[in-house]
């Protein structure tokens, strides 16, 4: 990690303080990018924001740089739904209800649908929100949900609040992640959850080089998203790592936001613990590993799957049933 230290142009984001050290100023890709980590609070972020509108950058141009396409394609939609699942099976031990009766779900950052899709066809009232036009038409229009195609702050729901809201890596990619996840807990009813999963910056198991790219604009550890979330009055129920660590995921409940000041007493040593990570997630340290040799196969194997798989299918409902059929089945038995 570069040893430069400098004010940073843009606050941190749950202690609005500005001293920072460079972590790195290159992008997966070799382009300029600067990511710092905050002195009084270990958060890491991109500094100065390439975009010079973040908003109107996930409208129009996100999904189109980062999958090639404006619509999404099969396999895309394989590998969302397979995640949907995961998800949604993770989440499960937090949903039950004494009659069963269905719940108000939020998908904040709904992409292709395919969340929204399996709650909606487990007997819950699900809503979706996303800013990016192909993706938000290909879930209104092809599988029929309920979507609002719009930004977070532009979104306005006719619907009772919501018992359930949910957040799958979107936080990462957002300017504010304070503000909007207060917005967005105000869609809440007071018992409601909020279910978060975003990558975990201290990943050992990627590159160092590969972490960084202008989309990411927030790097989480588990410390540092239950602060995020505490800033916006959200009390973890749980926050850590999941699977191997590569990804982190929070349930949360509503709660009294702390301040600027109690959320730099509570990462106090957190940029020490952020600085030794990174030192030791080395680009020489990740070839070193054992496991980053045994993936590769595993990964090859993956996308031929995905590709055969999805290619079997030429209607999207069509490919959501069968991979969420066995989920969908068992809460149809559930519910005689």
């Amino acid at each position: 990690m570069a040893p430069s230290t400098h004010n940073s142009v843009r606050p941190c984001p749950v202690t609005g303080t500005h001293e920072t050290t460079i972590i790195t100023s290159k992008d997966r890709h070799g382009t300029n990018l600067v990511n710092v980590c905050w002195k009084n609070s270990g958060f890491v972020g991109v500094d100065p924001i390439p975009l010079p509108d973040v908003e109107q950058f996930y409208e129009t141009e996100y999904r189109q740089q980062y999958k090639g396409t404006f619509h999404p394609q099969q396999r895309h939609i394989l590998r969302a739904a397979r995640c949907a699942l995961d998800r949604f099976r993770r989440m499960s031990p937090y949903l039950t209800r004494r009659d069963n009766s269905p719940l108000h779900t939020l998908d904040a950052g709904s992409s292709s649908g395919e969340f929204v899709f399996l709650m909606e066809k487990l007997g819950h009232s699900a809503f979706g929100v996303e800013p990016n036009a192909g993706y938000a038409s290909h879930a209104k229009e092809r599988l029929k949900l309920n979507i609002a195609n719009c930004t977070f702050s532009k979104f306005q729901s006719s619907q009772e609040r919501f018992d359930i809201v949910t957040l799958f890596h979107v936080l990462e990619h957002l300017e504010f992640p304070v503000q909007e996840l207060e917005r967005l807990s105000d869609l809440m009813l007071p018992d409601g959850l909020f279910f978060i999963e975003v990558p975990n910056i201290f990943y050992r198991g990627m590159k160092f080089s590969h972490k960084w790219h202008k989309a990411h604009l927030s790097g989480f550890s588990a410390r540092t998203l239950e602060i995020t979330a505490a800033r916006a009055g959200l009390q973890a129920l749980i926050c850590g790592e999941i699977g191997d660590g590569g990804n982190l995921f929070g349930v949360f409940k509503k709660g009294a936001p702390i301040s600027k000041e109690e959320a730099s007493d509570r990462l106090k040593g957190h940029f020490q613990e952020a600085t030794e990570c990174f030192q030791r997630n080395s680009d020489l340290n990740y070839y070193t590993q054992l496991n980053t040799w045994l993936k590769i196969p595993s990964k090859l194997q993956t996308q031929i799957e995905e590709r055969r798989t999805a290619g079997g299918f030429s209607d999207s409902i069509e490919l959501l049933n069968k991979v969420l059929e066995s989920e969908i089945k068992q809460a149809r038995y559930r519910a005689q």
